[in-house]
């Protein structure tokens, strides 16, 4: 028995034991009975029988364990071998991957950065321009306001121009319209002073002309003829566009007559009729030469 336990050893100790061996195995175990047959008693030798059939049983158990783990092992190597090389593959293909990736992350990176440095200094350009627009507006705003003041004032201003000037013109109306009532009721003294007040207070009225032509007229009813020409010359010399020159020129002429001065008198009359030749006053002079 014991020399089985070694025999078993010597083969099943090394997975690569020769032919030979295995060969001698079984002439010992196939001679074995035989031998103790000789040597031991039967029941000895049955008992040794049955031991030899249970460890052949077992060494064909263990030869077929054997078989399926060296298949096994050798199926985990080749599928280990070709998982590792698609997992290389796929390490490698990654690998490439994410190194491309990384450079594709790396050079948006860059980008970005230099877009950051530009915007950094386009924002600094920018809040420069702004500033300065900022202060050239406010300076605007500034000198606008101060337009808009003076504008104000110089509205302010124009209003009240206006205003008295509508007062004055009011009032000249009222001073002139006075004195031609005051020479209705042949006031003429007062008439004559109401309307040097009005020349004194609108020396640049609208009726200036009108008014030294009724200061004449008051002068010349109240028989003060030199004073009444010298009144009607400032109407002709002054104003000669004035609708009241020819009336001016016959009154004038009329006041010459009224001082004995006929030659005086026919010149002035004569002047009227030439430069009004159609006027209702050149046909009155024209009467008055006819009496001269």
């Amino acid at each position: 028995m014991q020399l089985s336990k070694n025999l078993k050893c010597m083969i099943f100790s090394d997975n690569s034991s020769s032919f030979f061996l295995k060969a001698m195995w079984m002439i010992c175990v196939a001679s074995l009975p035989m031998l103790l047959a000789h040597c031991a008693p039967r029941d000895q030798v049955n008992m040794l029988e049955r031991r030899i059939n249970s460890l052949s049983v077992e060494n064909r158990s263990f030869s077929n364990q054997i078989n399926l783990l060296k298949q096994e092992v050798a199926e985990l190597k080749r599928v280990t071998q070709t998982v590792g090389k698609q997992d290389m593959a796929t390490v490698r293909s990654r690998q490439a991957e994410f190194s491309n990736r990384m450079d594709e992350l790396q050079a948006e990176l860059l980008r970005l950065n230099g877009m950051i440095d530009q915007i950094s200094h386009k924002s600094e350009q920018e809040e420069d321009a702004t500033r300065l627009f900022r202060e050239d507006l406010k300076k605007q705003v500034e000198d606008l306001k101060e337009e808009v003041k003076l504008l104000q004032a110089s509205t302010k201003v124009t209003r009240e121009v206006e205003q008295a000037r509508k007062d004055a013109a009011q009032g000249a109306v009222d001073l002139y319209q006075q004195a031609l009532e005051l020479i209705k009721q042949k006031e003429y003294k007062d008439a004559k002073q109401t309307l040097m007040t009005y020349l004194e207070k609108h020396p640049h009225g609208d009726r200036v002309a009108n008014a030294y032509f009724w200061i004449g007229e008051c002068e010349y009813n109240i028989q003060r003829y030199e004073e009444a020409i010298l009144e009607y010359q400032k109407v002709i010399s002054r104003y000669p566009n004035s609708n009241k020159v020819p009336d001016s020129l016959l009154k004038q002429g009329m006041a010459f007559a009224k001082l004995e001065d006929r030659e005086s008198a026919k010149i002035v009359l004569n002047k009227l009729i030439k430069n009004y030749p159609k006027s209702p006053q050149a046909t009155v002079a024209k009467n008055k030469l006819d009496r001269l």
